[in-house]
């Protein structure tokens, strides 16, 4: 691995905040500048809106049709076999309208997004290129279904919310921070190499003890962000939108700091925090064991 590379994979969970501002503040933060901002509140309250319509007609519907059936089948209509039934119902709904809401939110998180940075006076014309949607129709992205898999404790709530949030911190981050990062034309191996600190491939991380660092930045990004999407009734249909907000101002200070660790010159990998000592202790300490 070159030395620029050993450089950012120690760098990233140092327990500072590499771009000088905890990132878990930027879900809550973009919440409120999107409150303050006439041209993203109207559209996150239209689509979210929108959203929650769409999730009380999904579990309209699986109520009408698959809660009699599932009772039947759990247990013949005994009284255990519809508290199953009415658990299962639930999932279902969560996550056929998480689905749904994929497709319709995708572009105004986009939108949202860009918008922001721009208010912020830190969208690069001449740079950087509105980012495309088509990512987030992926089935198959990071840790997507791992998501999924995780989703029902979602029914828990709270406790089982922070359990999902906790799991899923570190791509869940990654996947908002995803925008920033495709709008600067960053491929794969310099994104595991910002986000995880190391090229390694997304399945392994997954199993990755590191990977759910707390000291890691996007980790803590994602955490908040999956908690917020978590809460009961508006967890999915708003806070996805103004988490994108919290994407932008993120990115916006990633800019105030020079940009993304990994695409800078490898002598300007030890100034981002004010903990230029102990980053090159660790750099120095890596590469002595090369």
């Amino acid at each position: 691995m070159p030395s620029a590379a050993l450089g950012v994979a120690n760098v990233v969970s140092l327990g500072r905040h590499r771009y000088g501002h905890d990132p878990s503040h930027y879900p809550l933060k973009g919440l409120k500048f999107a409150l303050k901002s006439p041209s993203l509140w109207r559209k996150i309250l239209c689509v979210a809106c929108g959203g929650l319509f769409v999730s009380f007609v999904v579990l309209a519907l699986l109520l009408g049709f698959a809660l009699v059936p599932q009772a039947k089948a759990f247990g013949n209509f005994q009284w255990w076999s519809w508290l199953l039934a009415i658990i299962a119902v639930l999932a279902e709904a969560a996550v056929v309208s998480s689905l749904v809401l994929i497709l319709s939110q995708s572009k105004a998180q986009t939108e949202v997004f860009v918008e922001t940075m721009r208010l912020r006076g830190r969208w690069r014309e001449d740079v950087m290129t509105k980012p495309s949607t088509q990512k987030d129709l992926n089935l198959f992205r990071r840790a997507f279904w791992v998501r999924v898999i995780t989703f029902p404790l979602n029914l828990v709530p709270l406790i089982g919310g922070g359990l999902y949030s906790a799991i899923n911190a570190t791509f869940v981050g990654w996947d908002y921070m995803d925008r920033y990062f495709d709008a600067l034309g960053m491929d794969s191996r310099a994104q595991r190499m910002e986000v995880l600190g190391e090229d390694r491939a997304d399945c392994s991380a997954v199993f990755s003890l590191g990977t759910y660092d707390s000291n890691n930045d996007y980790a803590r990004f994602g955490f908040v962000c999956g908690f917020l999407e978590s809460l009961p009734l508006v967890g999915w249909v708003l806070f996805p939108l103004t988490n994108a907000c919290g994407t932008g101002l993120f990115a916006c200070d990633i800019e105030a700091k020079g940009g993304p660790v990994v695409l800078r010159p490898p002598e300007q990998h030890t100034g981002i925090t004010g903990v230029a000592d102990a980053a090159m202790a660790k750099i120095q300490e890596h590469l002595g064991k090369n």
